[in-house]
């Protein structure tokens, strides 16, 4: 408890030397980079459990190795197509690739390489002690990069990584737009609006018909990042699994205070000020930003569906027929989990997958039902 106080003592003071080096505001973006992403205290870089039980949030792989394995074979297909490996980004615990890894081998799958580009070193070590686990033949296909790979064949992987960029906040009051960020009163962290400097955030919100109030958040840092793979991938896809909306259900009307949210210890709240560096912070990702980032980068959106369509597209029913009934100690946990990954009212709505391929030219099975580009 002491070190968690001391921490972020020790954060307050980072990030008030940072506002005091820039005339007292941050805009968000920059605010939610060092709470997440500084070197010693962001919340990503700490040697603390974050995904789980034992942490702040459950991801879709931790709730059990149905969805890896269901994941893993689209990656197979797509790997049939293009052979090369699978790149993984921010690799969390690293339960996603191991149970990734197990499926690819039981269906005697080929791959390359299973490639881990994380940039926190304490989650890199809890994925090397989860890979350790697996046998020799497999952890071998396993490497850490401290880059992109150049002319990638592959798959991509990206579960939940767009939701943790850092994001804009703007506000829409009588005055018109302007950019909310971050600044020092009375020795507290406080929101603060300040007039749009950055025109692409004019651009991001041009055309929008709301009413003040009205609050809502951008992410810039998506398109870099789109377009960061798109000089990555040479032949292959990118599957990028997160919680969002497409543009006209993000910027709604009834939306008026926007999506960006904090977890901690499996607690929900909205005041990403408050404890920065000791809890997650996050934004929907407006995925129709997402598919215009992919079209400028010479990218093809070749799929966009719910997690739970893209899942029984790629047959998790078939995977849990697998599990015999009658051993109640395997076949329920398994068929509890099914039910969260594609309720629509925990993960199966709410969540999205997003395919976007470079040189695909055959349909990829996941989105083969209910495929909602037209929505983006």
């Amino acid at each position: 408890m002491t070190e968690d106080l001391s921490d972020q003592a020790s954060i307050l003071v980072m990030l008030k030397m940072r506002l005091a080096e820039e005339n007292n505001w941050l805009d968000f973006a920059s605010f939610m980079h060092h709470a997440l992403f500084d070197g010693t205290y962001g919340y990503y870089m700490r040697d603390t459990y974050k995904f789980g039980s034992r942490g702040d949030f459950i991801t879709a792989p931790e709730i059990s190795d149905l969805f890896g394995r269901t994941v893993a074979r689209q990656c197979a297909q797509i790997l049939k197509m293009t052979g090369g490996s699978i790149l993984e980004l921010g690799g969390g615990s690293g339960v996603l690739g191991a149970d990734i890894l197990c499926e690819l081998d039981r269906i005697d799958c080929s791959l390359n390489e299973y490639l881990l580009f994380e940039p926190s070193a304490a989650l890199t070590e809890r994925q090397k002690d989860r890979i350790a686990r697996l046998t020799p033949k497999i952890r071998s296909k396993v490497r850490w990069v401290s880059e992109l790979p150049q002319n990638f064949n592959g798959v991509i992987l990206a579960n939940e990584v767009f939701d943790a960029l850092p994001v804009h906040v703007l506000s829409l009051n009588a005055d018109g737009w302007q950019e909310r960020g971050v600044a020092v009163e009375n020795e507290f962290l406080s929101w603060q609006d300040r007039p749009i400097e950055d025109q692409s955030l004019y651009q991001a919100i041009d055309g929008l018909d709301l009413d003040a109030p009205y609050v809502t958040e951008v992410c810039l840092a998506a398109n870099g990042l789109v377009n960061d793979l798109s000089s990555s991938l040479n032949f292959g896809a990118i599957l990028a699994f997160d919680y969002g909306y497409e543009r006209s259900n993000y910027y709604h009307p009834d939306r008026r205070e926007g999506t960006l949210s904090c977890h901690y210890q499996h607690k929900v709240d909205y005041d990403p000020l408050e404890q920065p560096g000791d809890k997650d912070i996050t934004a929907h990702v407006d995925f129709t930003r997402l598919a215009h980032a992919a079209h400028d980068a010479n990218l093809e959106v070749a799929g966009y569906v719910n997690q739970a369509d893209f899942l029984v597209n790629c047959g998790i029913t078939n995977i849990l027929e697998s599990f015999d009934p009658n051993h109640l100690d395997t076949y329920l946990p398994a068929a509890s989990a099914a039910q969260k990954l594609l309720s629509p009212s925990v993960m199966g709505d709410m969540f999205k997958v997003i395919s976007l391929t470079r040189g695909i030219n055959e349909p990829l099975f996941g989105f083969s039902h209910r495929d909602r580009r037209h929505m983006l």
